[in-house]
């Protein structure tokens, strides 16, 4: 009895352990999301090597990166600000597809002085979504309403021009051929799937899962919602404009 109740005890301590140590990254996480209220003391956007957002008051941790991604990058390479961290999404089909590695997401992450510095996606994703226009949208994350409980961060992107708002098609020629489509009435849900890939190259569904969804219109196409999930944590960005 001695044993199964020392046994007990030394697994509640190690969960009280890892408990506390992702509530700390969250709380890191929700502290980067206030920073996002003053998004020019806080950050920058360009485009030098892609679509690059520097983190002028770095906040996360190199312990914080390895934890959501669930491990090391593919590559670490050394540069004049730190290091160069790459990591790779693959893109995940429900059925074979021709696309082969080219709607893949590379994300490469600056670490300097054990902190993340920057973070940048591909430039393809410049064609649809211009640095304004991202700008505006993580200012709108700003003013996230975020729970703990549920693990989830909600917001709303506001604008006086619904022209700026992106469609589906400006999607599917970002993202390519969705995972999924799901005809909701009104609206369809276009839904992507990535697996972390590993240093081998290789990624499967026990690797690190990321979920990305779109909602828009089936009229004019217009993105109402996007919405994503990884390592449990849930973020959703609705779309509205000033005309109606």
């Amino acid at each position: 009895m001695f044993i199964k109740s020392h046994r007990v005890l030394v697994f509640l301590v190690l969960f009280l352990f890892i408990f506390s140590l992702s509530s700390c990254i969250f709380v890191r996480m929700v502290k980067v999301k206030n920073q996002l209220n003053d998004f020019e003391t806080n950050f920058d956007l360009n485009d030098e090597r892609g679509l690059t957002l520097v983190f002028k008051n770095p906040v996360l941790l190199t312990d914080d990166v390895i934890w959501l991604m669930k491990g090391s990058p593919v590559s670490v390479e050394t540069i004049d600000e730190g290091q160069l961290w790459t990591y790779v999404f693959q893109k995940q089909h429900t059925v074979s597809q021709d696309e082969g590695d080219t709607y893949d997401i590379p994300i490469l992450m600056v670490m300097e002085d054990g902190k993340l510095t920057q973070v940048t996606f591909p430039k393809r994703f410049l064609k649809n979504l211009s640095i304004p226009l991202f700008k505006k949208m993580l200012t709108s994350m700003g003013n996230a309403d975020v729970s703990k409980l549920r693990r989830s961060a909600i917001s709303k992107f506001s604008g006086d021009d619904p022209t700026e708002i992106p469609t589906s098609d400006n999607v599917v020629e970002t993202l390519g051929v969705p995972y999924e489509v799901e005809d909701l009435g009104e609206n369809s849900k276009l839904s992507y799937l990535y697996y972390l890939e590993d240093s081998d190259g290789s990624a499967n569904k026990d690797n690190l899962n990321f979920e990305l969804w779109f909602i828009a219109d089936n009229k004019d196409k217009a993105l109402k919602r996007v919405g994503g999930k990884i390592r449990g944590i849930k973020l959703s960005l609705d779309f509205d404009t000033n005309q109606k």
